[in-house]
């Protein structure tokens, strides 16, 4: 099929409401076509959620696609660059250089551990001057990190967060100022506002920042909330822990379609 977009599941009459976008030339048009179907495998993952936090999807950057991390890549370059601009004070390389995680869960987690491994071997290489301006802020609403998993896993992420840097090079710590803290936890700290160059706190503290990254959760599709809805009463009835999620049996089997639906991963 050319490139389409489900938009409709009709799960008693088993059809799958899909978009196509036909161009001929530079004039392009939307057909609306339907596919039959015995078994629907629904596997379309989930979208990043916002919470409805003003500034989020216009000041930070994702971590759902190829192209976030292309342009994430590109942007800590660019911090680093900034704050190599001569005239510059401590504070304003500070501010460049702080790198801000939204959200402690596995991807919150394991993106600040990449950015930490990234400094601390690429950046004596790159950078050494700049090394002790570099701060990386994880903003966690919750009291805990990594949510989903076990305490032992919990209180380890802690400990690696928290542990001091570690360069192959001994003369760079000749270059970092006392009791030097590259990772920052800050635990029940929601997030209030995004703006250009900085995060507001519910709590009333702001964070000024030169890279922002989001990680504080995924959303449902609107073709998943369809799904959900059209499937009724077996759905409705848990959506309290599936939170717009399709909820399944042991086998994947979507509830209230009888076996027709199946679906893996975030959806």
């Amino acid at each position: 099929l050319p490139i389409s977009v489900a938009t409709d599941v009709d799960a008693e009459g088993k059809i799958l409401t899909c978009e196509s976008v036909v161009c001929d030339g530079n004039s392009c048009e939307i057909n609306e076509f339907s596919v039959p179907y015995d078994r629907l495998v629904v596997t379309i993952g989930a979208q990043t959620n916002t919470f409805g936090i003003p500034g989020v999807r216009e000041h930070c950057n994702f971590l759902k696609q190829v192209e976030d991390a292309r342009r994430i890549r590109t942007a800590i370059v660019n911090c680093f660059e900034r704050a190599n601009l001569p005239g510059l004070t401590d504070e304003e390389r500070i501010n460049n250089l702080t790198f801000a995680v939204i959200g402690a869960g596995p991807t919150g987690i394991e993106f600040a551990a990449e950015l930490r491994d990234f400094v601390e071997q690429d950046g004596p290489k790159y950078y050494p001057n700049l090394l002790k301006y570099v701060r990386i802020k994880v903003i966690e609403a919750s009291s805990i990190v990594l949510a989903p998993f076990d305490k032992s896993l919990q209180e380890e992420a802690i400990v690696q967060m928290n542990r001091n840097v570690e360069f192959k090079d001994p003369n760079i710590y000749r270059l970092l100022p006392e009791r030097f803290k590259l990772v920052e936890l800050l635990l029940d700290s929601s997030v209030k506002e995004v703006t250009a160059k900085q995060i507001l706190l519910n709590d009333g503290n702001t964070i000024d920042y030169g890279l922002s990254v989001w990680a504080a959760g995924n959303g449902p599709l609107p073709l998943t909330l369809q799904i959900v809805d059209t499937l009724g009463e077996a759905q409705e009835s848990e959506q309290n822990v599936a939170r717009g999620r399709i909820v399944t049996d042991a086998w994947m089997r979507a509830k209230g379609s009888n076996g027709s639906i199946l679906a893996f991963g975030d959806c």
